[in-house]
């Protein structure tokens, strides 16, 4: 397997951590694509996406196209893979370049699919309440997250995990599978299943406005939007006409009239139940525990939300 030449695709961290492992077992990469260094955060400072991070560190060649011409695919075929690996990467990839590889293009998409195709497939699990996702790895498409599945591995999500640490856990998930499914497709022991179109759902990208909480939904709605925008970058709320952040929280107690104030330990009635902020964070403020928030705001019982 080692001497099979290997493209890496990808950007941001959860591409990075699988390009590690490919590192770790010392497989033969010939080149890593990544989106191009670009202006971010509020200093506006030329950034490295993290793949081309660990890229430079590991002494392997990078490419930064911003778009799948024929220059591109030229490039692609000098460096004769036998497969390339799509983790993340960005860019949608033309049926002319994923004939190139002897072994085709794979992905690793971090969802059962065909359920939650798409950039945030994460964060609609949790939001729906899904009791279980996972990892697929298919045979790349034109169409976007729709080609044959090659394997899936599942797990059980907690009622308490948060979009951070259930992106570790598949992160996890993806690498370890990965690594066992490359011998199958050397040797050519895959028989890769065609997606369920009928089953099929979307994961879109997510607004500033979508991360905004509404009380009018059910506790465990709420609950269910906190855990997959938090901790970062977090669902908010408006009060008093400052806005707020719910990085994390527990399910309520008692029950009262809808988008107000309970009680003096902030307890926040929703449609059914009530919600408890346990990590919250003012506007231009840092995160705090609820206790140090109480400290520096003052507020009345009935005070309206979103109002």
């Amino acid at each position: 397997m080692k001497d099979k030449k290997i493209i890496f695709m990808g950007t941001p961290n959860i591409a990075a951590e699988h390009l590690k492992v490919l590192i770790k077992h010392n497989l033969n990469i010939v080149g890593v694509f990544t989106q191009p260094p670009r202006k971010k955060n509020r200093g506006m400072k030329i950034e490295q996406t993290d793949v081309h991070q660990i890229a430079i560190k590991n002494n392997l060649q990078i490419f930064f196209p911003t778009v799948i011409d024929q220059k591109t695919i030229s490039k692609t075929k000098n460096l004769k893979p036998d497969l390339i690996i799509v983790v993340a990467y960005g860019l949608i990839l033309p049926e002319n370049f994923l004939n190139i590889p002897k072994f085709g293009c794979i992905n690793i998409h971090v969802s059962l699919l065909p359920r939650w195709r798409g950039a945030t497939p994460i964060e609609h699990a949790l939001l729906a309440g899904d009791k279980k996702t996972g990892i697929s790895i298919i045979k790349i498409s034109p169409e976007l997250d729709a080609g044959d599945i090659i394997i899936q591995e599942s797990l059980i999500i907690d009622k308490e995990i948060y979009s951070d640490d259930l992106k570790l856990n598949l992160i996890n998930l993806g690498k370890k599978t990965m690594i066992k499914v490359l011998p199958n497709i050397f040797e050519n022991k895959i028989k890769a299943e065609k997606q369920d179109k009928n089953k099929v759902t979307y994961a879109s990208k997510f607004s500033t406005n979508d991360r905004k909480i509404n009380f009018n939904n059910s506790a465990e709605t709420v609950l269910n939007h906190i855990r997959a925008h938090g901790p970062k970058p977090g669902s908010w709320f408006i009060f008093k006409g400052e806005r707020i952040k719910i990085l994390k929280a527990i399910k309520g107690n008692i029950t009262g009239k809808k988008s107000t104030v309970l009680n003096k330990d902030f307890l926040l009635a929703c449609n059914k139940g009530s919600i408890v902020p346990t990590y919250i964070q003012r506007e231009g403020k840092k995160a705090v525990s609820l206790e140090e928030f109480l400290r520096g705001f003052s507020f009345l019982i009935d005070d309206k939300l979103n109002a």
